[in-house]
């Protein structure tokens, strides 16, 4: 979809991935820059963690560039790293007029017509990369988490570095997260030892990140992660530090238990998803299958008292569903409970006519 910037006087196109779901559920946000280039890498990434319960579903705002040398820039300067003028630029310096796009035109009109979770996250590589790192220096309260994919911290002579020196010890990174990938761009025979007091132009780029992760170990509160990516090159570290980074920011997501464990628990369970809360600052409860699945294992298990629990847990989250009422309806059928039973596939009815429902009701109510 196009839309229209004042700020950026211009019109400006955006793709959008929405998760495959039924009903109004909300889901937290990614913005990606450079989106054209990544775009079905991340959503990829994204449909297959989700579907596994290592993240949650997100929606993903691709948004494509037009000049990324003045978008991602915070500051005005002509020169790239080498010191010598660049006419990629030209423009350069308009970073806080594309942050105030983001955050007055782009977030806004994705809320008003997406179901979007309060939690946003943005995700960039090389100049993307240094886009992200100034929104998380400079306005740490627009998003959630951060993947900073070999970022251009030269830029400037510096001056990320020298600002996130100041904030990380100042400012209160709490519920923050982020993930910083470098890639290996040293002279070969170079290693990340030497390399920190070397002084070769070459060997400039690894250098800088090591710098960077210093700063970031003085930060305060702020959960991170810094990788090295020896094998991979500035083109070619995207991929393996997309995925990576999804695994970092969200790996207290997922359950640390299989499902087929026994020891599972509707505890357990709650106790997980308050933590999951807490690190997305919004409620968010345990997937309907998820429990419906523990329901029924605990079931075949004979473990009919924590079964009654999953299904009712089921039926206090999402008590507009007509299968936690058939569920529960098993349930009673299993423990001989015709009453109760015929009572439940009753109100999964009443919610949406299912077949196998019916068939189950009729098959209770001719027996005498």
């Amino acid at each position: 979809m196009t839309i229209h910037s004042s700020i950026l006087e211009e019109d400006r196109e955006v793709w959008v991935y929405v998760p495959n779901s039924a009903g109004a559920e909300r889901y937290p946000v990614m913005y990606l820059l450079d989106g054209k280039d990544f775009f079905h890498s991340i959503t990829g990434m994204v449909g297959e963690l989700s579907s596994i319960g290592r993240m949650p579903k997100m929606i993903v705002v691709g948004i494509m560039n037009k000049d990324r040398g003045a978008d991602f820039t915070p500051t005005r300067s002509i020169f790239s790293r080498d010191g010598m003028v660049d006419p990629d630029f030209k423009n350069s310096g308009r970073g806080e007029k594309f942050i105030s796009f983001l955050q007055k035109e782009l977030i806004p009109y994705v809320e008003s017509r997406y179901n979007t979770q309060p939690y946003r996250m943005y995700v960039g590589h090389s100049l993307g990369g240094l886009a992200v790192l100034h929104a998380l220096v400079n306005h740490p309260a627009l998003f959630n988490s951060y993947v900073a994919m070999d970022p251009s911290v030269w830029w400037d002579n510096h001056l990320i570095v020298k600002q996130a020196q100041e904030a990380f010890t100042q400012k209160d990174y709490v519920h923050k997260s982020l993930y910083y990938a470098t890639s290996n761009t040293m002279e070969k025979g170079m290693d990340t030892v030497r390399v920190i007091k070397d002084t070769a132009y070459a060997n400039g780029n690894v250098r800088n990140h090591f710098q960077f992760r210093g700063v970031l170990r003085k930060s305060k509160n702020l959960h991170w992660a810094w990788k090295f990516y020896p094998e991979e090159n500035h083109s070619s570290v995207p991929l393996p530090s997309q995925y990576d980074g999804l695994r970092f920011i969200f790996k207290k997501y997922e359950l640390g238990k299989d499902l087929q464990d026994t020891t599972i628990t509707v505890a357990y369970i709650e106790d997980h998803y308050r933590s999951v809360s807490a690190m997305m600052q919004y409620t968010v409860l345990p997937s309907q299958g998820t429990v419906n699945w523990l329901g029924y294992i605990s079931m075949g298990n004979k473990q009919f008292e924590k079964a009654y629990g999953f299904f009712k847990m089921n039926i206090d989250n999402y008590p507009s569903s007509p299968n936690v009422y058939d569920s529960m309806g098993d349930y009673y059928v299993e423990r001989g409970n015709k009453k109760k039973a015929i009572e439940a596939f009753k109100k999964a009815l009443t919610l949406q006519e299912i077949a196998e429902t019916r068939k189950k009701l009729e098959m209770l109510q001719a027996k005498k």
